[in-house]
């Protein structure tokens, strides 16, 4: 019995944090891929733990799709956070570069990835990914990712 009452409040900070952070952006299981009302469509395909340069860093892959009929020009941004405790994990590589601009025509598909420091292997991890359209057609969307890296 003493042994389940880490894992309740595990459980508890997992789901306080993932209602705080759905009330501020929109919240995607990794499994699942994210349309907007306008035909932007967001899909996470990979996220990994590994050595890059002596340095243990967690990686996400996402799929960006156009969808709108019209030709796009994004800024992106991001951050990552560990799940449990729920910190940021230092900066992504993508802020570290200042963000990235995509320009991607109509009906067609890019993809992104980043990376941020990781402590340890088998993490939950809160990816958000923020995309801004330079014409002002699409404005501005955040959407947060949650995963566990392997």
């Amino acid at each position: 019995m003493r042994r389940l009452v880490p894992w309740t409040a595990l459980t508890l900070v997992v789901l306080s944090l993932t209602a705080i952070l759905g009330s501020r952006h929109l919240l995607v299981p990794a499994s699942r891929p994210f349309e907007y009302g306008d035909g932007v469509r967001l899909q996470l395909l990979s996220i990994s733990h590994e050595n890059t340069d002596g340095e243990e860093r967690v990686t996400w892959e996402v799929e960006i799709i156009n969808g709108t009929g019209q030709p796009l020009e994004l800024s992106l941004s991001s951050t990552c956070h560990h799940a449990l405790p729920p910190f940021e994990s230092g900066p992504s590589a993508l802020a570290e570069r200042g963000g990235e601009r995509v320009s991607l025509p109509e009906h067609l598909t890019t993809s992104v990835a980043d990376s941020c420091p990781s402590p340890e292997l088998g993490r939950w991890w809160i990816y958000t990914l923020t995309l801004e359209d330079d014409t002002g057609d699409i404005g501005s969307r955040t959407v947060t990712f949650t995963g566990k890296a392997h």
